[in-house]
């Protein structure tokens, strides 16, 4: 009987240390950390799927052009709301943090923000429920020149070479880009073009 009894809190103890996340129930986000990443009731950190924003900056580094207002943004959509979480293949990323697609209501979070350009299309198989729609909103946004496509960066390689593997291109001089192998590799001549179809640049060489 006491074994069983001790079978039984192991059980429960593990349910509340790890709470079972419905697609159906909602969570108040309590802190916005940046235009892609947002704290739940929970305590658990959420990274939202399929796209990046650019990055606030550490101390001593100054935030990349339209971090900020991603971030306000992000506050504007979420902030105090509740949210629903949805998720693809992978439930959780290295750092711990869960991965979700975001809505608030019928709002899909992760999307508006790569519409309005607030966010880059960041795709990484095997997460690839949306795929299709976020590719196409950043091409919407990036005709428009809206948001953080309006900083514009030239071409400073005769070509980028592309990993069809991981969605990510380099400079031809980069070591990672060197390691790809010639079957999953792809050579592209302008560097919007990998990110026209969701491709992120190495965060190594930045491309």
């Amino acid at each position: 009987m006491t074994a069983r009894l001790l079978a039984v809190a192991v059980v429960f103890l593990a349910l509340i240390s790890n709470p079972c996340y419905s697609k159906d129930r909602e969570y108040q986000v309590t802190k916005v950390i940046d235009g892609d990443t947002i704290i739940l009731e929970t305590g658990e950190t959420v990274r939202y799927l399929g796209i990046d924003t650019p990055e606030m900056g550490r101390k001593g580094t100054a935030p990349e052009f339209y971090a900020r207002e991603a971030t306000r943004y992000n506050k504007n959509l979420v902030l105090l709301k509740k949210v629903r979480l949805e998720f693809d293949v992978e439930k959780k990323d290295h750092y711990g943090r869960l991965l979700a697609y975001v809505y608030v209501k019928n709002l899909f979070v992760n999307s508006e923000l790569v519409r309005l350009g607030y966010a880059r299309a960041m795709i990484k198989p095997p997460n690839l429920a949306h795929k299709d729609l976020l590719i196409k909103y950043q091409r919407e946004a990036m005709g428009k020149e809206i948001g953080l496509w309006q900083a514009e960066k030239k071409d400073t390689e005769p070509y980028y070479v592309g990993n069809k593997k991981t969605y990510i291109f380099h400079k031809p001089s980069c070591p990672y880009g060197n390691k790809i192998p010639e079957k999953g590799k792809i050579v592209f001549r302008s560097r919007v073009d990998p990110i026209k179809i969701g491709y992120s640049p190495c965060k190594r060489c930045r491309p």
